[in-house]
């Protein structure tokens, strides 16, 4: 227990809520003897490209596999060059440097996702990765006319972004090959990890399929060991069911926190396209101090990026958003009573 009266995390409640749901799942797949490569696992794949309109969906261990797996679609080696943004979690420039290639990072706009600005005149490489920062979309429209002009392979890395819009178009189909992650902290968490790789290719398919299962059925020399286990699986697929509900529940946690906070900037709050609520960002003065000052009053916080990916470039924008950003509690169980006392502590330490 961390001691927190108000918790960063809300993936307790959620099995709260659920509990004798999830575990029957669970055990559904121990009794049967097959944890891995069972029918609960073909079931949710099936059932996550449904959702989301996508001929294939394949479940592996991590997002970060993912991301290095459709890298290899790319056909990328150490010779080539991968476009990242120079602001997002270790894990994407981790899947492009796992290959061995170099990387051009991209500073940020306002939203905290990659400036299409910038690369509208430059060279392409082979593959380009974007990320939906705290479930805020990129311009994707600009980012496809772009790559599908240059022949670049565009990866969505849709880690923090399942549940978001894009006009009316869902993350998860705005990449040629797109990235979930069922990490605890994600919208829809597996109660030990996982993500999912989304595509339309039937190539891609067969390579992430052979790749997750170290190189079987194909003519790879080596594959790795990224398989989703049944239980998990299957967990999942009822938390699919549920998903749109657990959504809805997030937003009215925003909303909430929006009407309180009405003197603040709320990262992505420019964006006209639906986020995912996956965090809750801020951006503030003396946030340091302001995180201990809440942390003295029981409210767990987090400073998620304090540093651009790359150190040696400049990059003024992300390196603003480092210093100010704070990601205050939202999950879909959190109390509209949890939220007014945020809040109120917040303007309590700015004095508004």
């Amino acid at each position: 227990m961390n001691g927190y009266k108000i918790k960063f995390n809300g993936i307790d409640r959620l099995y709260d809520a659920y509990s004798w749901r999830l575990t029957r799942r669970a055990k559904q797949v121990w009794s049967s003897g097959n944890v891995l490569q069972g029918k609960y696992l073909d079931k949710f794949e099936k059932e996550l490209g449904k959702k989301y309109k996508r001929k294939y969906a394949i479940a592996v261990s991590s997002a970060t596999d993912g991301l290095y797996f459709a890298l290899r679609c790319a056909n990328v080696t150490h010779n080539d060059t991968v476009i990242c943004p120079s602001l997002s979690y270790i894990a994407t420039s981790g899947a492009i440097k796992r290959i061995g290639c170099n990387i051009d990072y991209i500073d940020i706009d306002k939203n905290g996702n990659l400036d299409v600005l910038k690369i509208s005149d430059m060279s392409l490489p082979r593959a380009l990765v974007y990320v939906n920062l705290f479930g805020n979309v990129a311009e994707y429209d600009t980012l496809k006319k772009i790559c599908s002009r240059r022949g670049t392979l565009l990866i969505e890395d849709a880690a923090q972004s399942q549940g978001a819009r894009y006009k009316k178009q869902p993350s998860g189909t705005l990449g040629d090959i797109s990235i979930f992650s069922f990490d605890p902290m994600k919208n829809m968490p597996s109660f030990g990890g996982g993500g999912a790789v989304l595509t339309d290719k039937k190539e891609h398919y067969d390579l992430i399929k052979s790749l997750r299962r170290h190189g079987v059925g194909s003519n790879l020399d080596y594959g790795y060991n990224s398989l989703l286990s049944d239980d998990h699986a299957n967990q999942l697929l009822f938390l699919l069911s549920k998903f749109d509900k657990l959504q809805k529940l997030r937003k009215e946690v925003y909303e909430r926190y929006r009407k309180n906070l009405p003197q603040f900037t709320f990262v992505g709050a420019d964006n006209p396209h639906e986020p995912s609520y996956h965090k809750l960002v801020i951006l503030v003065e003396k946030r340091d101090e302001l995180q201990d000052w809440l942390k003295t009053e029981g409210i767990e916080t987090k400073i998620h990026y304090s540093k651009p990916l790359d150190q040696l470039g400049s990059y003024p924008n992300t390196e603003s958003f480092c210093k100010k950003a704070i990601s205050l509690p939202i999950y879909p169980f959190l109390k509209t009573s949890e939220v007014d006392i945020v809040c109120k502590k917040i303007r309590k330490f700015y004095d508004v």
